[in-house]
């Protein structure tokens, strides 16, 4: 679980959190929201511990994240980050292994442990047949599937992703949204954020909009998706129109 508390942090004199509070509990699949520059990324880093000197508190599971180690932090939170390419043609296996580095001491490497780790992450997702294969010459969706194994492999029950799909096509953005939704069912905590209103609607259960460094608005979809708030947030104006499913909801121009 996931408790922020008004939380703030700044660039030298520039605001960029004002007063951030957020829950993502086991089994929730929460999205943020926000213009470019809004704020999501930093709001990330500080639960990551990865910026300090922010004033508020993190907790995961109940524990402030600043009284954790990078080992204790590894056990309890990874980090999805968008597909790239390594500087090396690591396999598939061996980037998911890195998921287990928490769980060597010393001077160790992965033992049967890590390998069995690492292959049961890859099979949970359906790509166990990549295992040998080079991250860098698989599609961009087979390489986010890679990055979302590595994270199970490292035994953390939150999972944070920074704009998972950008860059990806159709077809690999609603996969990945499955699986992460999938991911949430099995009782992890979810907290991605989106440039795409849409599939937001479609499968998160909770919505947190920031703007100016405050939240804006915070809800369910159903509650929180409508024409104002895409007009508010992202200065457009839309009209809804609702999908066939009734799920699905779709924003026009005009």
């Amino acid at each position: 679980m996931i408790s922020v508390r008004e939380l703030s942090f700044s660039y030298g004199s520039r605001r960029v959190l004002n007063g951030i509070s957020l829950e993502a509990k086991p089994g929730e699949l929460v999205c943020v929201l926000g213009q470019n520059g809004a704020g999501k990324t930093t709001l990330f880093k500080c639960i990551l511990g990865l910026l300090r000197g922010y004033t508020g508190e993190v907790l995961i599971d109940g524990e402030n994240i600043m009284e954790m180690d990078a080992g204790q932090r590894a056990r309890r939170v990874a980090y999805i980050p968008q597909a790239n390419r390594p500087a090396f043609a690591y396999s598939v296996i061996d980037m998911v292994l890195m998921g287990t580095g928490a769980r060597l001491t010393g001077m160790s490497g992965p033992a049967e442990a890590e390998y069995k780790a690492a292959e049961q992450a890859l099979n949970k997702l359906g790509i166990g047949d990549l295992a040998e294969r080079d991250y860098t010459r698989i599609s961009g969706g087979e390489q986010q599937m890679v990055l979302i194994a590595r994270a199970l492999a490292q035994g953390a029950k939150t999972l944070i992703m920074d704009e998972p799909t950008t860059g990806l096509d159709y077809g690999n953005q609603m996969r990945v949204q499955k699986q992460m939704r999938q991911l949430a069912a099995e009782g992890y905590t979810v907290l991605q954020s989106s440039h795409h209103p849409e599939q937001t609607y479609m499968f998160a259960d909770r919505i947190l909009c920031i703007k100016d460094g405050k939240v804006f608005r915070e809800g369910t979809p159903q509650n929180v998706m409508d024409e104002m708030l895409i007009r508010e947030l992202y200065g457009l104006e839309v009209r809804i129109c609702e999908g066939t499913d009734g799920k699905a909801r779709f924003f026009e121009p005009v």
